[in-house]
């Protein structure tokens, strides 16, 4: 389907263009030029009531977010009163829920009514908040053209509605990306859902939510004023991931961290590369190495940069060994090749330039490379969003894939380890920072991975309380059993804990 031809109007308020939707104007755009915005006199999908107005003032004032996805913004290109869409031949209409519009107008719009729900009670959940783009049409029931889930860690508002606002700016032009592959036919295929009830929240809401303000400030003040926070490893046997045994924490020295275990076996021995954290917490790149009896040396640096590295996914390719480590920090995805492993690490190229990438995996399937990665859109979240990139060759070139992001589920989207195959299924370990960062780990099986679509279902999920002392299980990592000798596997992870001031961290663990 042709989307470029499609003539959208979105409805905004009289008074004051907040950016996002400035921004979902733009992004229209650049699918689809014809789009015009439609001022209404009251556009109630868009009403804060009193006192959350001082409130989210308080929140901005305090955050300064950059963008401010509410700060008002200029309107560019056609504008037109709502009561004149009707004359405009318009195909699609995008709106706040609850938004009142002319007698006629839904019947005259071949591709109905898009309406853009706000925040509600019932899409609330365990650390996060579903939002949610639906389709009204005249002749059938409300139907998901599109959703995602946030993360909700705290009162503070923008905490969670930035990145919601952001995410929510984006929907229709993703909505225009799946016509354009699968055609109107794709409205058939949607789910059917209950739109939701008008809810205010009054004076009883906003006590209570003052209540959580002031219990949530007093919790990180104990928890960031009198405690360092510390990433350390833990490990068990055996096991494919899908299990809830626990594990043993393998702490690291004073006054540092590890995380994002990767492990490499070669001829020479068993490698486990990490994202070390010292002092400064600007992360570097260090190996141990496994001895005889099992356990392991202390890390050594074998890549360093001048902004943070993490995540070192490291992996062989026609006789050389390479390494993709996260550097969000350049804006780049670098692929670095080993001169003298385990170090001699030197930039090989840039698999992705000029891109907010965080935890880039890369994969390969079918003589195809495959890249999984979360990018942050502005105003937006890193944990969001899984976008898939491929390319014919390693080096690349790298193109993204027509329905990105294939994921937006904070439970789930970030990349927490390497691709890997057990009994014949693929599977993908997912971070899940509702709430906060690196929570827990979701370890989902891809059921559709090509140039057309992507799936994939939930298999498992390894919460913190498998890792004794900490609040996060973050990164899922295997070392190989050998079957000949009965040696059972290895499977490693990374938690974080707190740690008083008046304690001292303590030595490193053994494993």
């Amino acid at each position: 389907m042709d989307v470029s031809c499609l003539k959208l109007g979105v409805v905004v308020p009289e008074d004051a263009v907040p950016w996002w939707m400035g921004e979902m104007i733009r992004s229209i755009r650049e699918v689809s030029p014809c789009c015009v915005a439609l001022l209404a006199p009251q556009c109630f999908g868009l009403a804060v009531p009193n006192p959350w107005k001082a409130l989210l003032g308080l929140d901005r004032f305090l955050t300064r977010s950059r963008p401010d996805v509410l700060a008002p913004r200029p309107l560019d290109g056609s504008v037109f009163p709502l009561a004149q869409a009707a004359g405009l031949g318009l195909d699609a209409v995008i709106a706040p829920a609850g938004t009142l519009l002319p007698d006629g107008l839904m019947e005259s719009l071949p591709l109905g009514l898009w309406s853009l729900e706000r925040p509600h009670p019932e899409r609330f959940g365990d650390g996060w908040v579903e939002s949610r783009l639906l389709l009204h049409r005249a002749v059938c029931e409300p139907r998901l053209l599109c959703n995602s889930f946030s993360s909700v860690g705290g009162p503070w508002p923008l905490s969670w509605l930035a990145p919601l606002l952001a995410k929510a700016a984006g929907f229709p032009a993703r909505v225009l990306a799946r016509l354009a592959v699968d055609g109107p036919e794709l409205f058939e295929t949607l789910p059917e859902v209950a739109p939701l009830p008008a809810f205010s929240p009054g004076l009883k809401d906003w006590l209570v939510h003052a209540g959580r303000l002031s219990v949530y400030g007093l919790t990180r003040a104990w928890q960031d004023v009198f405690h360092r926070r510390q990433w350390f490893l833990a490990w068990r046997q055996g096991g494919d991931g899908l299990g809830q045994a626990p594990f043993i924490p393998w702490l690291p020295p004073d006054g540092s961290g590890w995380a994002d275990p990767f492990i490499f076996v070669t001829g020479e021995g068993t490698f486990l590369f990490i994202e070390e954290i010292p002092p400064s917490g600007r992360g570097v790149i260090s190996v141990l190495k496994r001895r005889q009896d099992g356990t392991w040396s202390a890390p050594r640096r074998v890549l360093e940069e001048p902004f943070h590295l993490s995540y070192p996914q490291v992996f062989a390719h026609d006789g050389e060994i390479y390494m993709v480590p996260e550097s969000a920090q350049a804006g780049r995805v670098g692929l670095y090749r080993a001169k003298e492993f385990p170090g001699g690490w030197e930039l090989e190229c840039e698999l992705l330039s000029n891109v907010p990438a965080v935890d880039a995996t890369l994969f390969e399937r079918d003589g195809r490379w495959w890249m999984f990665v979360n990018l942050r859109a502005p105003g937006g979240s890193s944990w969001d969003e899984l976008h898939l990139y491929s390319a014919p060759d390693l080096r690349g070139p790298y193109t993204p894939h027509p329905l990105n992001p294939v994921v937006s589920d904070v439970r789930r989207a970030r990349p927490a380890g390497r691709i890997f195959e057990r009994g014949g299924k693929l599977y993908r370990p997912g971070q899940d920072c509702s709430g906060w960062y690196g929570k827990a780990l979701s370890l989902m099986e891809i059921k559709q991975l090509d140039e057309k679509g992507y799936a994939e279902e939930l298999a498992a999920h390894l919460g913190p309380e498998l890792i004794p002392g900490s609040f996060c299980l973050h990164t899922l990592e295997f070392l190989e059993g050998d079957t000949a000798c009965s040696q059972a596997g290895l499977e490693l992870v990374d938690g974080q804990r707190f740690v008083p001031i008046w304690k001292p961290i303590g030595k490193r663990g053994r494993a």
